[in-house]
């Protein structure tokens, strides 16, 4: 459940503790969006299943993985775990964080639709940006602030394509 709602600068903001990260973190709400509509989306990013879990970390492993290979000699941060080819896919929550959970004007109010933005160890610079729409994942890469709502095709930056 989202509490200490209240108006901020960006629009409406609060705060939502993730059962499936075990943390705290920040939510924006777009001015235009109910926050009954606000709370389905908490309430599904809460109750996130196994196999929606899974995908996300293979998504953010190919990411990772990815990242590492293309940055290779320039990249000198240090991953939470080492992350190879092996690694099991659960293994790579302990190498990201999610800060924001972001719910912005639906298209179809009879969807959920949400943004999460995460940090994480191999991008330190733009994070991770992880798009959901209803129980698929559509978006996993750098964050773009792109949404659940937008018609993605088979953008090889996406790495939900990568899996």
């Amino acid at each position: 459940m989202i509490t200490d709602i209240k108006k901020g600068e960006f629009g409406i903001e609060g705060k939502l503790y993730s059962k499936v990260f075990n943390t705290e973190i920040e939510v924006m709400i777009d001015e235009e969006v109910n926050i009954e509509y606000a709370q389905k989306c908490a309430e599904h990013f809460n109750s996130l299943n196994s196999e929606l879990v899974e995908t996300i970390c293979k998504g953010a492993k190919a990411y990772c993985l990815d990242f590492m290979e293309i940055a290779s000699g320039d990249w000198d941060e240090e991953l939470t775990i080492p992350v190879t080819s092996e690694t099991p896919p659960l293994e790579i929550l302990k190498c990201f964080r999610p800060q924001m959970l972001v719910i912005e004007k639906p298209d179809d109010e009879n969807r959920i639709g949400y943004q999460l933005s995460c940090c994480c160890d191999w991008e330190i610079e733009h994070g991770m940006e992880i798009d959901i729409l209803d129980d698929k994942v559509v978006y996993l890469s750098s964050f773009n602030g792109y949404s659940p709502w937008y018609e993605y095709d088979d953008d090889e930056s996406n790495y939900i394509n990568k899996i």
